[in-house]
């Protein structure tokens, strides 16, 4: 187990993150605005960023980002789930096998890239 595996084991992760800085959208239902901010890292089960303003954990969204794994942005439900300061942790949500797809080629790309 590398250091990075059992830093994931002991804070409880079901997946290790990686790091990825892209532009990162995200829509909430009741919003007619995307906000845009920056991916801090992105995992099997979510991804990361940073924005300056604030949504109550427990919150439905539309993620829209890119990835070094296809051209097209990668479009997907999520739900806030952590937030500290202006870091905002979403997890996925409803994923199609697509998104599946694209997301598991990404971690294991962004894998080999460390």
């Amino acid at each position: 187990m590398d250091s990075t595996e059992q830093h994931t084991s002991r804070m409880g992760r079901r997946h290790p993150r990686y790091e990825i800085d892209t532009e990162l959208h995200v829509t909430t239902p009741d919003e007619r605005a995307t906000m845009r901010g920056r991916s801090l890292n992105i995992s099997e089960s979510g991804t990361a960023g940073v924005f300056v303003t604030e949504w109550v954990a427990g919150t439905a969204v539309h993620l829209e980002f890119s990835v070094p794994v296809t051209s097209r942005p990668v479009m997907v439900a999520g739900i806030l789930r952590s937030r500290s300061g202006y870091r905002h942790g979403f997890e996925f949500v409803d994923l199609s096998p697509d998104q599946r797809d694209v997301k598991s080629k990404t971690c294991r790309t962004l894998a080999l890239l460390r």
